[in-house]
């Protein structure tokens, strides 16, 4: 007769020893994506890198047309330059020394994704653990998900807000936090990496923005004078701030006129991804949760409307972003 408590305790023993063995991977899989997939990581091999941003959903709104370049020769020497209508930097690390040349008062947030997206998907990832939540946006199929959340807002308001991972075939897939968003296709081998040609974020419902990797070769022979600083500066700086700062720099900042509602809830919380430039105008905000959001783009509209004051770091002017949460009840509105 076999021995009854013997078996289940080898059962029990493979189990656990298997669930260890998932759980060591799911916990690995961020870092391991990243070494598989980040061109810009120590070691990695010189590029020349071109790209063009456009808006898919409507190639005709150029509202979102960009170029994107880089020379890269090692994590502490390359050469940057970022295109719009409105907008364009050309940016130099060279050792320990910075340059930065740019046109325009606004980097905005949505290119700003983009180009990180590119060239340093790691730092989107820094310190995810997936095994710290069981929460799959995405059930079943070969992806793995997990999302987390966090409260947002200033006691006694608060709301919950997102951040979400995926990763396919070991790497990254989606990535979703406050302010951020990233979903990497048509993935190719570049020197022994696999590189996403194709990055697109959503900017609202039926706006996404996508950028084409047109080519990336290997960069021979760079020529030195495309890396030299002349005059070290400072790049332009985006700030995250917490709400209460953010609240702190509000010159006029009138409290939100709720229209009747026609459906949902009549009684919640909603929160926002607000970006302001170097002088405190508001240039983007994001919807990230809300309890009804047929009321998003009525606060969106509105908070576009306040003035704040600008912000600095060390005596230079930043642009700031962070989120904003508001508490509603209001009458439900009859037929319409």
């Amino acid at each position: 007769m076999p021995n009854i408590c013997l078996t289940a305790t080898l059962t029990f023993l493979i189990a656990l020893s298997s669930f260890s063995v998932a759980a060591d991977s799911t916990s690995e899989l961020p870092q391991k994506a990243i070494e598989r997939s980040q061109i810009t990581l120590p070691g990695s091999h010189p590029f020349v890198l071109k790209a063009k941003v456009s808006e898919g959903t409507n190639p005709a709104n150029t509202n979102y047309n960009a170029e994107v370049e880089e020379y890269w020769v090692a994590p502490d020497k390359w050469r940057r330059v970022v295109k719009t209508a409105s907008f364009s930097e050309t940016l130099i690390v060279n050792g320990g020394k910075t340059s930065e040349q740019a046109t325009g008062d606004y980097y905005p947030n949505w290119l700003r994704t983009i180009v990180a997206a590119i060239f340093e998907p790691g730092d989107a990832l820094k310190g995810v653990d997936l095994t710290r939540s069981s929460d799959n946006p995405m059930i079943g199929g070969s992806k793995v998900c997990r999302r987390f959340t966090y409260m947002a807002g200033v006691a006694p308001v608060s709301n919950k807000v997102f951040s979400s991972f995926c990763f396919n075939d070991g790497l990254i897939d989606f990535v979703a936090k406050p302010g951020y968003e990233a979903i990497y296709k048509n993935y190719r081998n570049f020197a022994g990496k696999q590189v996403a040609r194709t990055i697109s974020e959503t900017i609202e419902s039926g706006t996404r923005v996508e950028a084409n990797i047109e080519d990336l070769t290997e960069l021979k022979s760079p020529d030195e004078a495309m890396f030299g600083v002349q005059d070290p500066s400072l790049p332009l700086q985006t700030i995250r701030a917490d709400e209460p700062t953010l609240r702190s720099l509000a010159l006029n900042a009138p409290d939100i006129v709720w229209p009747a509602v026609h459906g949902g809830a009549d009684k919640g919380t909603l929160s926002l991804y607000v970006c302001l430039d170097r002088s405190g105008r508001v240039r983007e905000i994001y919807e990230l949760n809300s309890s009804n959001p047929g009321l998003s783009d009525v606060a969106r509209d509105q908070v576009m409307k306040w003035q704040f004051r600008a912000a600095s770091s060390q005596g230079v002017p930043v642009q700031v972003e962070s989120i904003l949460t508001f508490a509603f009840q209001i009458a439900t509105g009859g037929p319409k």
